[in-house]
């Protein structure tokens, strides 16, 4: 078996402090915190200090916060809780698939729907909407990192945050916002939603009582990306200056490569596409050079399918490799990986 001594893939083992905590977590979490026995009122207070952690994190207040325990639930639930009967439905070619899943499903039911497009650097040009409708806006790709600038003020705004999470917080009105716990190395299938404007949404799945959420997320879970945000958020970050690194290397060292991400996008995230080489044979080489590193669309990495992101923004789709920055590598894998793939880009197409 290749060891792997850098891990560039976008899916992360939990945070070690989390790690660290996880048996813990479960067992202060087991408890109904709306029941009055002393075990349940003790993880209320928990839960509660969880809360505020982070309310403070995010910039919001704690009663903004809710808990999924599928955090792909929250784009159902961020975007069809805001449309009314007259809303139209805005989203970009380089949303998240989910965000088309919910998009497809509004159309087939007779919404109006626009998809926009964007330019090379994926940031859309403009977009018109009503007081009523709905626009769906991304803070960061999940692909390319690139920010998107700010939306207008028009319409009740969603914002996906589930790739930028804590790196690059919203610095825009809006009524809901998603975040995934992964992006900060929490646990995955743990979601925060955030809904500022309750007056403006309702929860749009079949209920019977006044929650807005379905209450089956895991108590452990949600402490354990608690602990790992605050652990996440001390530690230092030098990803500016490593992405800037391989982003001058593989320009100035490598011929014909297309750089997709902005350096001034989020410093986690470089997508580059190599061209006369076959990203998957690239990735392997990479591989057996001790590199672990991701190809295709961020959405279905697994089974190699050309990025619809760089297919929006008009971006080769061949030779695809996309780095995740974390904040536990250092410059010397961030150099021995630009020397690698240098020298793997070198044998493929020699091949």
């Amino acid at each position: 078996m290749v060891r792997i001594t850098a891990d560039f893939q976008q899916e992360r083992v939990l945070h070690p402090a989390a790690m660290a905590q996880l048996n813990q977590s479960f067992a202060k979490g087991w408890a109904d915190p709306n029941k009055l026995n002393a075990n349940s009122r003790e993880l209320a207070i928990l839960l509660q200090q969880v809360r505020e952690n982070f309310a403070t994190a995010l910039k919001v207040r704690p009663d903004e916060i809710e808990f999924l325990g599928e955090s792909d639930l929250g784009f159902q639930l961020g975007i069809s809780g805001l449309l009314k009967s007259n809303s139209k439905l805005i989203y970009s070619s380089i949303d998240r698939q989910r965000i088309f899943a919910v998009a497809a499903d509004e159309e087939n039911k007779g919404r109006k729907v626009d998809c926009l497009s964007v330019n090379q650097n994926g940031a859309i040009t403009s977009y018109a909407a009503q007081e009523n409708d709905v626009v769906v806006w991304q803070v960061a790709n999940g692909e390319t990192g690139n920010l998107q600038p700010s939306p207008p003020t028009t319409g009740l705004v969603f914002t996906d945050c589930t790739a930028s999470g804590v790196d690059a917080l919203p610095n825009f009105d809006y009524q809901t916002a998603l975040f995934d716990s992964s992006s900060w190395q929490g646990p995955a299938g743990v979601g925060i939603l955030v809904i500022k404007e309750p007056d403006k949404w309702r929860n749009p799945l079949p209920h019977n009582d006044l929650t807005r959420v379905p209450g089956s997320y895991s108590i452990p879970l949600i402490i354990a990306s608690s602990i790992a945000l605050t652990a996440y958020l001390a530690q230092e970050d030098l990803r500016a200056n490593l992405k800037k690194y391989i982003i001058e290397f593989i320009s100035s060292q490598i011929s014909e490569v297309d750089v997709a991400s902005n350096l001034d996008g989020l410093s986690k995230f470089v997508s580059f596409s190599v061209s006369k080489v076959e990203a998957d044979r690239l990735l392997l080489e990479l591989e057996a050079a001790g590199f672990a590193v991701d190809s295709g669309s961020a959405c279905k990495s697994a089974d190699m399918q050309p990025s619809h992101v760089l297919a929006a923004m008009n971006r080769p789709i061949t030779g695809n490799i996309r780095l995740t920055l974390h904040k536990d590598i250092t410059e010397q894998m961030v150099k021995d990986f630009c020397q690698a793939l240098k020298i793997a880009t070198e044998k493929l197409r020699k091949n």
